[in-house]
């Protein structure tokens, strides 16, 4: 996602300054020197600061015939599915789950605003259980400052638009890494493993490289009676952007919308092509959720407590 003209008419001048700079130490036009490379006119297109809600290029794992997912292998997102096979180990069954929601189930508004699915099969998208409570996990290593108020006022419009309780846990020393495995005995017991929300550096996730904000997205498995059922996931967050982003004026409104989109993807919504909705992977301004985002969200709360997972 991109954040608005103002820091572009910047980079763009920025870069004008640069080329008049070349342009002045160049040789002749013609001669044998322009047949090397120069410093700054390279192939590939000018990089965006990396502090913005930025396209972000993911892979997207997908077991065949059960996931449905949007995306071709040019297309730049911020999320990444995963689901599990059938064979796959499980835990018991989650000692905090209840007969019922824990959270009431949101009003889908009105409005003409569209959403997608993280992923979906025939009997509908990928959800979380409202019968307990989404476990998150946080890692700082690479934290800007205020991160945790970051976080905590995304899980406060993201939840109750989810119909979800949200549960920070608290700290975990698990860092970030791509192909995390939906459980880990050694760290969390015999449980699903929370969600981790990382605070980290593209040294740790590779795919925080360039313009990279953060990466995002559930970890499903079918329950009892075939519907994909989100059960941990990952939000990885590139802390020294971030820091950049403090820096800018509105710089902690437009973190707290980055994290909320990222956590949307976790809840299983994915993007858009919707310019007025926070799920638009391009960014003008918008620091809150959309109607569309809203409806999206009331449509995955709209399901029964899992079964058998």
């Amino acid at each position: 996602m991109t954040l608005g003209p103002r820091r572009r008419r910047r980079d763009m001048l920025r870069r004008l300054a640069e080329l008049d700079r070349l342009d002045a130490s160049s040789p002749p036009f013609g001669s044998s020197a322009w047949r090397q490379p120069l410093p700054y006119a390279v192939a590939a297109p000018p990089r965006r600061r990396r502090g913005a809600l930025l396209p972000l290029l993911v892979t997207i794992a997908v077991t065949a015939g059960l996931l449905w997912v949007r995306t071709t292998a040019t297309e730049q997102v911020d999320h990444v599915a995963t689901l599990l096979s059938a064979s796959d180990t499980r835990p018991p069954a989650s000692v905090d789950a209840a007969p019922s929601r824990l959270v009431p189930q949101p009003i889908s508004p009105g409005g003409s605003g569209g959403f997608t699915f993280m992923a979906e099969n025939a009997l509908g998208p990928a959800t979380h259980d409202p019968c307990r409570p989404l476990h998150l996990v946080v890692n700082g290593e690479a934290a800007p400052e205020g991160a945790d108020a970051i976080l905590r006022d995304a899980i406060g419009i993201v939840a109750p638009a989810a119909g979800l309780r949200v549960v920070v846990d608290g700290p975990t020393d698990e860092r970030a890494r791509e192909g995390r495995p939906a459980m880990d005995r050694s760290r969390y017991g015999d449980r699903w493993s929370p969600a981790l929300v990382a605070w980290t550096t593209p040294s740790r996730d590779a795919r925080l490289d360039g313009d990279t904000a953060g990466i995002a997205g559930p970890i499903s498995v079918a329950d009892a009676t075939g519907h994909l059922r989100n059960v941990s996931g990952i939000v990885h967050l590139d802390g020294p952007a971030f820091t950049e982003i403090l820096r800018e004026p509105g710089g902690r409104q437009a973190a707290v919308a980055i994290v909320v989109h990222e956590l949307v993807h976790l809840v299983g919504l994915g993007h858009v092509d919707d310019s007025a909705q926070l799920m638009h992977p391009s960014n003008e301004g918008q620091v809150g959720l959309g109607d569309g985002d809203r409806r999206g969200l009331a449509r995955l709360a709209d399901t029964s407590c899992a079964r058998g997972i």
